[in-house]
């Protein structure tokens, strides 16, 4: 998509966002609540692309739109870790999700491959310690993002993946969100696209809504 396009999408994003504000309930008690963490940030780059992308800087934009999305919800409020190019520790991150009680703690990423710049697609991480409590639920939203995200998208399914995540530290179900390659060129330049972004956190927020719905109707 050409920049003209995209500079017009974020144009547009944020006239309707200034001009809705006022109308958005601060006050309102909505259903449910779920910490967004844009991955690294401030002194820590994360992973760098060939053009020179920094990682914080896509997971920041992915964040900012998925909050948007969030201001005119009635169900869902999205609080960030970081709104700001500044590191937070992660284990501050995961402390802000426990604090305020969320129901989902969702981190967002750029992946990176060092000696493969042909590797692309996406995949969603769950913590690699199954006998954790929330570990059924971090999987299930884990394989839910993973088939949306990819067949919204069009791109590689890598499927999930099993680490040993800082998210373990979170007291609700928690995964993070591989969104592409930024050492794959062709990747890099669509997770430069702002339109690219927002249909990332289109899709995110929408799965998200999607996930809790069936959960608190068990």
């Amino acid at each position: 998509m050409r920049a003209l396009t995209a500079k017009t999408i974020v144009c547009t994003l944020t006239l309707i966002c200034l001009l809705g504000w006022a109308q958005v309930s601060t006050g309102q008690t909505k259903r449910f609540l779920v910490v967004i963490d844009p991955g690294h940030g401030g002194w820590d780059p994360g992973a760098v692309g060939s053009y020179g992308t920094q990682e914080k800087d896509i997971n920041l934009n992915i964040a900012r739109f998925i909050r948007l999305l969030g201001l005119y919800d009635d169900e869902i409020s999205i609080v960030l870790t970081r709104s700001e190019d500044i590191y937070i520790p992660h284990r501050e991150r995961t402390g802000l999700a426990n604090r305020l009680q969320a129901d989902l703690f969702v981190s967002i990423h750029a992946n990176a491959h060092p000696r493969n710049s042909a590797a692309n697609g996406i995949e969603v991480l769950v913590h690699d310690d199954t006998s954790l409590p929330n570990y059924p639920q971090s999987r299930e939203l884990a394989l839910l993002l993973q088939k949306r995200l990819t067949r919204a998208l069009g791109v590689t399914d890598r499927g999930i993946k099993h680490q040993r995540l800082f998210i373990r530290w979170a007291e609700m179900p928690a995964v993070l969100v591989e969104t592409g390659f930024l050492t794959n060129p062709h990747e890099e330049l669509k997770l430069r696209s702002f339109s690219y972004q927002w249909t990332v956190a289109q899709v995110i927020f929408n799965t998200i809504k999607e996930y809790l719905r069936n959960a608190k109707a068990r």
